[in-house]
């Protein structure tokens, strides 16, 4: 019974991410995620208790095995250099995102709820977002040195991430500007060694310019 019971979960968490991503959470239904996921209506009532609890699960459900397939470390030890640890940290982020074979609704899910912020923003911020930040601000800092205001380090932190989230909310637009870049799985080695590259130039330029005096 009890394995029956996971089961069902289970398949409800799958069903509805991929309902989520392809439709939102406002106009995704119960039915259609039951439908999907050829379970009783009363399903998500039973093992959730609400369509908005379910959300906040799918969530948990996505990043966990996102994070678990694609670690930030990228297999990396902890005394690794600083600047493989960019790119390890750039690579686990763009598969994550962009391999929706492993990883079905997860870029998806996580761009339509920055976009379309509901309730459950706050605990991906909490529970997630902020450790990866924190992790790739730790990495910035290690690379630019000491010297450098703090604020500076959040900027650049932002804008490495800012580069890798651009290819998967803009790809509508590039493949317009672009119509023989897809940018999909098989581009994630090239992507990684360009906004590594880049990032790396940008951050001992401004770590040149930007010490701070003692």
């Amino acid at each position: 019974m009890e394995t029956q019971t996971n089961d069902t979960r289970l398949r409800l968490l799958e069903a509805a991410a991929l309902v989520f991503a392809r439709h939102g959470y406002a106009a995704s239904t119960v039915r259609m995620i039951c439908a999907q996921a050829k379970v009783n209506g009363a399903a998500i009532n039973y093992h959730f208790g609400s369509k908005d609890e379910l959300y906040h699960e799918v969530l948990r459900h996505v990043r966990r095995r996102a994070y678990d397939t694609y670690p930030t470390t990228h297999g990396l030890t902890a005394v690794a250099p600083p600047h493989e640890k960019l790119r390890a940290f750039i690579n686990s982020f763009l598969l994550r995102i962009f391999d929706e074979e492993r990883n079905p609704g997860f870029g998806t899910l996580m761009i339509r709820e920055m976009v379309e912020p509901t309730s459950a923003l706050d605990m991906l911020v909490e529970e997630g977002i902020c450790s990866l930040f924190s992790e790739l601000v730790g990495i910035v800092r290690s690379i630019m040195g000491n010297n450098v205001e703090q604020e500076l380090v959040y900027a650049a932190s932002r804008s490495a991430i800012s580069q890798c989230v651009f290819f998967l909310c803009s790809r509508s637009v590039i493949s317009r500007l672009s119509p023989q870049q897809t940018f999909g799985p098989g581009d994630i080695e090239l992507l990684t060694e360009q906004i590594t590259a880049f990032t790396l130039c940008a951050l001992n330029g401004l770590a040149k310019v930007n010490r701070v005096r003692p």
